[in-house]
């Protein structure tokens, strides 16, 4: 695990774990410091018990029962995702209410996002050969936009990036070209600003949905807006940008996280903690920490992982061996359990809520 960064996604291969009962003594003391109740959102989380898979809410209850062969979702939340059915050698899609919205054959469409789902379909060529191309279908399982590109990826912000070739660029979801296929490389659209390279191994640059390039290609490195900036790396170091390219601060970070609800966390001379956006340290003594979420991050001081407020104080005790950022109403956590039950390793995985419960959890075998 790298010390920095910590993961904003999990990947949905869950298959060498089940779930187990586990006596609340057993677990080590997660007292929570939060006493107001958290509004609860419309998200599923994926979840495992002998071997398949199902859905839950924000507040555990299943809404699609663990009896499927597989999952999957645009993250570790979502509020749309599918099953996999491998006797019927389906992927079936859901609402976030559990409503099945339609079929498709596995492995032939992608998650959801933004109510489209890139599909996968074998094309024959003038010689006889077959090729796979790509289009979207929508929530409704309706092809949307035909299967002609070479790649294709998600919709993020009403646009796609695509390929023709090794050129990229963007469709809308008509399958209108938005942005003309020009790019060696592309980032979706965040904060209505995308990552572009004009050519192989090329500086970065921003692009806005016109197509324009807003912000001239001069980094090794550049990420996604957050909360306003961007981290660009110029000659081994990173700083920040404002949308019109100015620094907001210079390159002189080992290490940097996106800004979250005012703050990120850095690495300078061999020490993290988090700053604002003058450059100001806010919290310090810190060995990782994650994105804020609604005033919480995960962070660590040692080997143990809680969350903490904005103030710094730890409002989740640090007895987690790892813990994810909130996405939505729940986080990821991975706790060590007081006993060892028979047949486990002595460790839980499962979802935390911002009140510090675990909501739900899976004994790995």
């Amino acid at each position: 695990m790298k010390k920095m960064m910590l993961s904003c996604a999990l990947i949905l291969i869950l298959s060498f774990m089940s779930v187990g009962v586990v006596r609340a003594d057993a677990l080590p003391n997660l007292k929570p410091a939060l006493s107001e109740v958290e509004t609860v959102s419309k998200q599923l989380y994926v979840i495992w018990r002998d071997g398949k898979y199902g859905f839950i809410d924000s507040t555990g209850k299943e809404i699609i029962k663990a009896v499927y062969d597989g999952a999957g979702s645009e993250y570790v939340h979502a509020q749309s995702v599918y099953v996999i059915d491998q006797s019927k050698g389906i992927q079936v899609y859901y609402d976030a209410n559990g409503n099945e919205l339609f079929e498709c054959q596995i492995n032939q469409c992608s998650y959801l996002s933004e109510g489209m789902a890139v599909y996968e379909q074998k094309v024959i060529q003038s010689d006889g050969t077959y090729v796979k191309r790509y289009g979207y279908v929508n929530d409704k399982g309706q092809q949307v936009v035909e299967p002609v590109f070479h790649r294709a990826s998600h919709f993020k912000e009403g646009l796609a990036r695509v390929n023709m070739g090794k050129a990229g660029g963007y469709i809308d979801k008509n399958g209108a070209q938005a942005i003309p296929l020009r790019f060696s490389s592309t980032t979706d659209f965040s904060e209505g600003l995308a990552v572009v390279q004009l050519t192989v191994r090329g500086k970065y640059a921003y692009i806005d949905k016109s197509g324009k390039m807003v912000i001239p290609a001069r980094y090794t490195y550049a990420g996604p807006f957050s909360d306003g900036a961007a981290v660009v790396n110029v000659n081994g170091k990173y700083g920040y940008i404002d949308r019109k390219g100015k620094y907001i601060l210079t390159p002189q970070f080992t290490a940097a996280q996106p800004f979250s609800e005012g703050l990120a966390f850095v690495e300078r001379n061999g020490k993290s903690f988090y700053i604002d956006k003058q450059g100001k340290k806010k919290i310090l003594n810190l060995t990782a920490g994650g994105r804020f979420v609604d005033g919480l991050a995960p962070a660590s001081t040692g080997q143990k992982y809680g969350f903490i407020n904005k103030t710094g104080k730890f409002v989740v005790k640090a007895d987690l061996e790892w813990a994810d950022s909130f996405v939505g109403d729940l986080a990821w956590v991975y706790v060590k359990l007081n006993e060892t039950p028979q047949g486990t390793d002595g460790y839980i995985e499962g979802y935390m809520n911002k009140q510090g419960e675990l909501i739900w959890t899976g004994v790995r075998n």
